[in-house]
């Protein structure tokens, strides 16, 4: 039976339209005990692969029971970068990797494949650069993956624009009269605009930070291009910059949830951020080890990919804080449904509890949520934590707003009692008004961010 399945399997990824009918049918007539099922089987054959064709996994693997797939050791960035050259399945050593990066990144010649395979590095937002590699097969079914799943507009062909910091050459497609054309975030917002007046897509994608400064452009009259259907991704989309976008816009505004270790999650037509169960298996855990309950923010993340063999992704952790919805979507799959993505582990904000000592964890959402509410006249902003007793609020305001007479008590107050709603002292707050500053390493706009490690 194990043999029928790997054969089919290799079936599956290795053709297009196979990959397509088959996460087709998986998301919409799979119970939860096929899902786990599905998971099971895939991940065991993935665990397989990785020991057999990795001296890395051959290693980390020793003396444990690899059929045992939640008491296998985890991984991460860290030890996939340093053992590179063994982690990967492909004959592909460390050095060739990383030079060829490198020279990517220097001539911006995003069209370049190392041994027919796109090679990319990831900046990181902690300034840990990460890479993926990506063959032309796993290339091929995650496309198809995409098409399948994603919430194309009906009855027409596909025209969208795909707005990042940097490129590949899966960025681009033309195929069948269905478009994908990659446009610089680098460049200047009047190169974008240009460059999307000549597309006129039809769909457009790009972190809500870029969405936010097209849409502004589009209000202004300096734009004109009506997507009907409009993605973010790569940013945590805040509930204020979603309806702002829905407005401008004039449609629901769908995420995908992609990053380097996989696929995770896409919208589907019901506007839920579903995940994709049969493409990762994803662990949501508590900082022991257990389960996290369903509505409420994970301690822990870790992804296994149950298809990529050229870099195993295997209980890999994450840096981010999501919550699954304890509903299941009205569009009636039974994927799970990703309730919330808080942000990265690294932004939670921490203080000493007044009662105890003891460091106490503040999610993000709280922080974001004190400001929003605090005044319709904020256009955008940014709370950095740079020690626990010291918070920078940067705001920007909206246009004729002057900043002089701007009253930052609410702010304040508002801020103040997330602390001590969780038996917290408040912080110094200080507040300057100027536009949030995009992180240097991945030109991502984090609006909550924390700036020291804890004891």
């Amino acid at each position: 039976m194990s043999t029928f399945l790997d054969t089919f399997s290799d079936l599956e990824t290795k053709n297009f339209v196979v990959f397509y009918l088959a996460c087709k049918y998986r998301f919409t007539f799979f119970s939860p005990q096929q899902i786990n099922k599905y998971q099971q089987q895939k991940a065991r054959s993935i665990i397989a692969y990785a020991t057999n064709h990795s001296q890395f996994f051959k290693t980390h693997y020793k003396d444990v029971d690899i059929t045992d797939i939640y008491s296998l050791p985890t991984t991460n960035k860290k030890l996939m970068m340093d053992n590179l050259g063994d982690y990967n399945t492909v004959g592909l050593s460390k050095d060739e990797i990383l030079d060829f990066c490198l020279e990517v990144e220097k001539t911006r010649d995003f069209t370049r494949r190392l041994h027919g395979m796109n090679i990319g590095m990831s900046s990181g937002t902690s300034g840990n650069k990460g890479v993926e590699i990506v063959t032309r097969t796993e290339e091929s079914y995650l496309k198809a993956a995409l098409f399948a799943r994603f919430n194309f507009p009906k009855h027409e062909r596909i025209n969208l624009a795909f707005i990042l910091r940097v490129s590949t050459p899966a960025f681009n497609f033309n195929f069948l009269g269905n478009k994908l054309t990659y446009v610089s975030q680098l460049q200047s917002i009047g190169e974008i605009t240009r460059q999307l007046t000549a597309i006129n897509p039809n769909v457009i994608s790009a972190p809500a930070s870029m969405l936010k400064i097209i849409a502004r452009e589009i209000e202004a009259g300096r734009l004109f291009i009506k997507p009907k259907k409009v993605v973010s991704y790569a940013e945590v989309l805040h509930p204020d910059v979603e309806k702002y976008l829905i407005k401008v816009f004039g449609t629901s505004i769908d995420q995908i949830y992609k990053c380097t270790e996989g696929p995770i999650a896409i919208s589907c037509s019901h506007g839920s951020l579903h995940i994709n169960e049969d493409l990762v298996l994803v662990e949501t855990l508590q900082s022991d080890g257990t389960q996290t309950p369903v509505g409420t923010p994970c301690e822990k993340l870790l992804v296994t990919d149950l298809h990529k063999k050229s870099q195993p992704i295997i209980r890999y952790e994450l840096n981010d804080i999501i919550t699954i919805s304890p509903h299941k979507c009205s569009c009636g799959s039974a994927f799970r449904v990703i309730e919330r993505i808080q942000g990265r582990a690294d932004d939670v904000f921490w203080a000493k509890r007044i009662d105890s000592g003891e460091w106490q964890y503040i999610f993000p959402d709280y922080i974001s949520r004190a400001v929003i509410t605090a005044s319709d006249d904020i256009d955008e902003f940014q709370v950095v934590q740079n020690s626990p007793d010291n918070v920078l609020l940067r705001v920007q305001l909206k246009p004729k707003v002057p900043s002089d007479t701007f009253d930052t008590t609410t702010i304040i107050d508002n801020l103040s009692t997330v602390f001590s709603s969780y038996g917290c002292k408040a912080p110094e707050i200080s507040i300057v008004f100027e536009k949030p500053r995009f992180n240097e390493n991945s030109n991502k706009l984090i609006r909550i961010q924390r700036n020291f490690d804890i004891e």
